[in-house]
């Protein structure tokens, strides 16, 4: 995750609240919508799969792309959701 972090850093859009909302977001595509957050996920006792993990590894460098363009948060929701 350093690069993801890294990435939220360095973004121009960056709010102190960034690094939840985008692990947040992670965790709801890699689940599919089961967990909503990180918390729910660690707290449900769950382990991702290797096509989640896979997954997760392909949202993350989409969204560090999606950073590194200069998207906000909402617009990279909007497009990985969508």
């Amino acid at each position: 995750m350093t690069r993801l972090d890294t990435a939220i850093s360095n973004s121009k859009q960056s709010k102190p609240y960034y690094h939840r909302i985008i692990l947040d977001l992670l965790v709801q595509l890699t689940t599919n919508g089961k967990h909503r957050s990180l918390m729910s996920f660690k707290q449900s006792g769950n382990k991702l799969t290797a096509e989640q993990k896979e997954t997760l590894r392909r949202y993350t460098d989409s969204i560090i792309l999606l950073l590194e363009i200069g998207m906000a948060f909402h617009e990279i929701k909007q497009f990985l959701v969508n």
